[in-house]
C-alpha cells in the first residue's frame, strides 16, 4: 500500500494518542489496585470488633492481707480483706482515620477499693488508708498506628495517667503524674497472621521500666486463634460464631499508685508509693447483644506475685512488703463496636 504524506504525517499521531490512552488507563489500573490495598494491621480475621466505649466492673471476694516491715515503728499486720472492687470506664475514638495511617485519642477512668474486716483508728496504718481512700486512675492516651505497604506497620502508644489515692480537693498532676509508652514493629503475612517486636516503658511489673514484647496474632481456621503480646498476656480464641466469642490464657496486671499517708506511723513518710503485680487465668465469653453492643463476662483466678510499699516514690527499697493470698475473680463489661453498615460503608469506599 502506497502511504501518502498526509497518511505519513497522520500515523505518529495516531501512535502518540493510542500510548497516552494506555499510559492513562494504566494510571487508572493503578488508582484502583491503590484503593483496593489492605494496608498491614496487627490484627487478624476473626478478632473481635475494635472497641469504642467500655464499661467494666471486677470483684474478688474474700482474701488474707498480710504485711511485715523491717522499720519497728511501722511493724507487722494481718487483715482480711472482705471484697476488693475494680470500676473502669475507657472511650477510643479516632482522630485520623486514612488507609496508611491511624490516630486513635482515648481517655479512661478507673477506681479500686479495698474493704477490710474489723478495721479501726488503731488498726493497721496502711489498712486505714486503704479503707478510707480509693485508688483511683485517670489516663489520656494517643496511639499512631502506621502502615506504608501490605506487610509493615509500626505502632506507638504514649499514655498520661494520674495514679493515686487523690480527691477532688487536693489532686496534683506533679504528684500523680505516670507515663508509659509503647513502641512496636510488625509484619503482616496473611490475612490470619500478624507478628511484631516492641518495648513497652511503663508499669506493667511495678517499677517503672523497659520491658520488651513479641507481638503474635494467628487465626488457624474458622473457629481457633491465638492472640499474644508476650510475656504480657496471651490468649487462645475460639469462634463459635460471628457473634460469640470464647477465649482462655493468662493476662500479667501491674500498676504504680503515690499515696499521701495520713494516719501514723506512715504519715512520717509523706508520700509513699504502692507498686502491685498480678497474674490471672482466665476464662472469657464476649456476646453480641445487639448490632453495636457487646457483652462480656471472665472469670478466672488472680494470684498477686509482688504488692509493696516504698518510703518514697521512686525508691528501689521497700517498705512494706505485703504478701495477698490469690483469689478467685469474677468481670463483666459492657462495650460499644462500630456498627455492621458503618464498617461494610467504609469498605465499599
Amino acid at each position: 500500500m502506497k502511504l501518502t504524506l498526509p497518511k505519513l504525517l497522520v500515523l505518529p499521531l495516531l501512535l502518540w494518542g493510542q500510548q497516552a490512552a494506555a499510559q492513562e488507563t494504566a494510571k487508572e489500573l493503578a488508582d484502583i489496585q491503590k484503593q483496593s490495598i489492605e494496608y498491614a494491621s496487627p490484627g487478624v480475621r476473626g478478632m473481635g470488633k475494635s472497641r469504642g466505649i467500655v464499661i467494666g466492673y471486677e470483684r474478688l471476694p474474700q482474701f488474707d492481707f498480710e504485711s511485715e516491715s523491717d522499720d519497728p515503728e511501722v511493724g507487722n499486720g494481718r487483715a482480711r480483706v472482705r471484697r476488693h472492687n475494680k470500676f473502669s470506664v475507657r472511650a477510643l475514638a479516632p482522630v485520623m482515620n486514612k488507609p496508611k495511617t491511624k490516630l486513635i485519642l482515648g481517655i479512661d477512668h478507673s477506681f479500686e477499693e479495698f474493704n477490710f474486716e474489723n478495721v479501726t483508728p488503731v488498726s493497721y496504718s496502711l489498712y486505714n488508708n486503704l479503707e478510707d481512700k480509693n485508688l483511683k486512675s485517670l489516663g489520656l492516651q494517643l496511639a499512631f498506628l502506621h502502615s506504608p505497604n501490605e506487610v509493615n506497620f509500626y505502632l506507638v502508644r504514649a499514655k498520661a495517667e494520674l495514679n493515686g489515692d487523690y480527691t477532688r480537693d487536693n489532686i496534683s498532676i506533679s504528684d500523680y503524674l505516670k507515663t508509659t509508652i509503647d513502641v512496636a514493629y510488625g509484619w503482616k503475612r496473611s490475612p490470619g497472621f500478624a507478628w511484631g517486636v516492641g518495648f513497652q516503658l511503663g508499669y506493667t511489673f511495678g517499677r517503672r521500666r523497659l520491658y520488651p514484647g513479641i507481638l503474635y496474632n494467628r487465626t488457624f481456621n474458622d473457629k481457633w486463634g491465638v492472640e499474644s503480646i508476650f510475656p504480657a498476656n496471651a490468649r487462645l480464641r475460639y469462634n463459635v460464631s460471628e457473634k460469640t466469642l470464647l477465649y482462655t490464657g493468662y493476662r500479667i496486671e501491674g500498676a504504680s499508685y503515690n499515696m499521701f499517708a495520713g494516719d501514723p506511723p506512715l504519715s512520717q513518710f509523706n508520700d509513699i508509693e504502692l507498686r502491685r503485680t498480678d497474674i490471672k487465668g482466665l476464662l472469657r465469653l464476649e456476646q453480641e447483644i445487639y448490632d453495636f453492643l457487646w457483652f462480656a463476662v471472665e472469670g478466672g483466678f488472680r494470684q498477686y506475685y509482688r504488692h509493696r510499699v516504698f518510703d518514697e516514690v521512686g525508691s528501689r527499697d521497700w517498705l512494706i512488703k505485703n504478701s495477698l493470698a490469690g483469689a478467685g475473680y469474677i468481670g463483666v463489661e459492657l462495650y460499644a463496636v462500630p456498627p455492621r453498615k458503618l464498617l461494610e460503608r467504609s469498605q465499599n469506599r
